[in-house]
């Protein structure tokens, strides 16, 4: 793959070497960050709204106006609060083992009254791409980041401070866009491809269960087969 001309050291020891005409920023000074309190009860007197939950975060890199959520309802200040954007990133703050935490996911769409539940700390981008945002905390160095930054003992949970003191590399504003839409495209052909070959594997297991039954019934002769 190419690089780029020149390089410098960015002063983070598990970020290394970075483009010379990059920056290196906490993510507070580039996000918003908010942890969201509100949970899943549905009260009558309150908003009511559609919710983003743990789960919804958890197995989904994205969040359209397709992604089938769960009702919910929410205080006045809490839908100010909290109510999504397109190109918010929203990230899991607790989970049973320290490497699963500060998993991302990315709101693509203009959603209409849907709000970032509890478990789940909200960024919005201030100065700089969501999309390019949500990259950056999928990677593993951001991952270890949030691991080693993670308290607790039989289940963890990610404060506010570290994620507002996460370091991160920033481009210039065309590249951020063009990082995002390179991932994009590889990203994709890679999950066509996990997609592709586990219905292989799916086919596969069939036709291995087959022989099996065909085998102990005796609809296949093996007598001369061993």
């Amino acid at each position: 793959m190419n690089r780029y001309p020149e390089y410098k050291q960015s002063g983070v020891e598990w970020i290394g070497e970075i483009p010379k005409h990059w920056e290196i920023k906490k993510l507070k000074y580039v996000a918003k960050i908010l942890p969201s309190n509100v949970d899943k009860h549905i009260y009558p007197d309150e908003i009511q709204v559609r919710l983003c939950n743990y789960t919804d975060v958890y197995y989904n890199d994205y969040i359209t106006v397709d992604t089938v959520l769960k009702k919910g309802s929410c205080k006045e200040s809490e839908f100010a609060k909290f109510a999504l954007k397109k190109s918010d990133v929203i990230i899991t703050k607790d989970s049973e083992t320290p490497d699963d935490i500060g998993v991302p996911t990315y709101v693509k769409d203009d959603l209409d009254s849907v709000v970032c539940g509890y478990h789940l700390t909200m960024l919005r981008p201030l100065a700089c791409h969501g999309e390019y945002i949500f990259r950056v905390i999928q990677s593993d160095r951001t991952r270890r980041y949030f691991e080693v930054n993670s308290n607790g003992i039989t289940r963890y949970g990610l404060g506010k401070a570290p994620i507002e003191n996460l370091l991160l590399p920033i481009p210039t504003d065309s590249e951020q866009q063009q990082i995002a839409d390179f991932l994009n495209n590889k990203t994709k052909q890679i999950d066509e491809l996990i997609a592709t070959e586990q219905q292989k594997i799916e086919l596969l297991k069939e036709y291995r269960q087959s022989l099996i039954s065909e085998a102990v019934i005796g609809k296949i002769d093996v007598r001369n087969e061993v």
